[in-house]
């Protein structure tokens, strides 16, 4: 896409709640919030691409006003830190001096995450007349077993700072996070709230689309605003009037896109990114483990690569599809032929 085109997902991305697409009711909870000027921690839970991360940090914006920047943090719980961050976290791990007691004489440490990202923004109380920070932990469940050192932080430090914890996976939060967070149960908006909002868009870009196409754009992008706006300007490249027909083409060269590039990311051996992006075709069109398996064969084979590179890759494909109708879980079993496609790039 041309630098001189407006990314359209940027250009309607909404600045305050009051623009968010649909979810009234969930708008109206954070608004008295904001007027009451206190709230606990919360837990949002909701699917990949329903708009969590842009309301919490649109509430986060209005509930601090003009001091946002200096009490406002969003991390990433399945970010991997770098060399330097764990080299800080060993650093900050000490030698218990106490001469009694289980911890006596031992090395005691806190999960590496939480001592570089998340404790030196919380240790310190708000700057300017706001109640407390804000911290917002994006992909919370990545956490695992780190989620009980998260809970005693969330006890310890929370009149410093309230946390805002996002996750799509409620399933993988524990108990006892949970019973210490408010929940905003957070879905895709509503259809009728969907048409509005690309009538708007379509309206503005003089481009034409029938409510039977609106129809067939929510359904393909389950609801989720941000990936029908890509798809919609996407569409809108092919000529004015986006049609069925249109919808469908640009939609598969999309998926054909991403698999292509994920192909590509393992062949660099970034497997880190390579599982993100997965997880985001997985989350996008519902596919099984054997219909990403099919895809990546299929576009393997338009890849220019040596005979060896491509009869190896089909042995990994073939291998992990085997495998894969006895597993249960699709992002485990994708993932793990990831790791094999990174671990075979690092010989070519």
């Amino acid at each position: 896409m041309s630098d001189n085109i407006p990314v359209w997902r940027i250009k309607y991305l909404p600045h305050s709640l009051n623009e968010v697409c649909g979810r009234t009711e969930l708008i109206q909870r954070l608004s008295d919030i904001i007027k009451e000027r206190n709230f606990p921690h919360l837990l949002f839970i909701g699917p990949e691409g329903s708009g969590k991360t842009t309301i919490a940090t649109l509430f986060s914006e209005e509930f601090l006003g003009k001091y946002f920047k200096s009490n406002f943090q969003k991390v990433y719980a399945d970010m991997p830190l770098n060399s330097e961050e764990l080299k800080q976290a060993r650093s900050d791990a000490y030698i218990s001096t106490s001469k009694i007691g289980s911890l006596a004489g031992k090395k005691v440490t806190t999960p590496a995450f939480i001592q570089v990202k998340i404790k030196p923004f919380i240790e310190l109380k708000a700057l300017g007349d706001v109640p407390f920070k804000i911290l917002i932990v994006k992909n919370f469940e990545a956490l695992d077993s780190n989620q009980q050192a998260f809970r005693r932080l969330m006890e310890i430090y929370g009149k410093n700072c309230r946390m805002i914890l996002i996750t799509t996976k409620a399933s993988a939060i524990i108990d006892p996070i949970i019973s210490r967070c408010q929940i905003f149960l957070i879905s895709p908006p509503k259809f009728e709230d969907f048409k509005g909002e690309i009538t708007k868009i379509v309206d503005q870009e003089d481009v034409e689309i029938e409510e039977n196409n609106i129809k067939l754009l929510y359904k393909i992008t389950n609801g989720k605003i941000a990936e029908a706006i890509d798809l919609l300007q996407l569409s809108s490249m092919s000529g004015k009037k986006i049609d069925n027909t249109v919808l469908y083409q640009n939609l598969m060269n999309s998926q054909t896109n991403l698999v292509r590039n994920l192909l590509l990311i393992c062949l660099k051996g970034d497997f880190l990114k390579a599982r993100e992006l997965s997880r985001k075709i997985q989350s996008n069109y519902k596919y099984s483990s054997q219909e990403v398996f099919k895809l990546m064969l299929k576009e393997m084979l338009k890849l220019p690569l040596s005979r060896y590179a491509r009869e190896k890759i089909i042995n990994l494909i073939a291998d992990a599809d085997f495998r894969a109708v006895d597993g249960l879980d699709t992002d485990i079993q994708i993932s793990n032929l990831l790791a094999k496609l990174c671990d075979f790039a690092e010989i070519l």
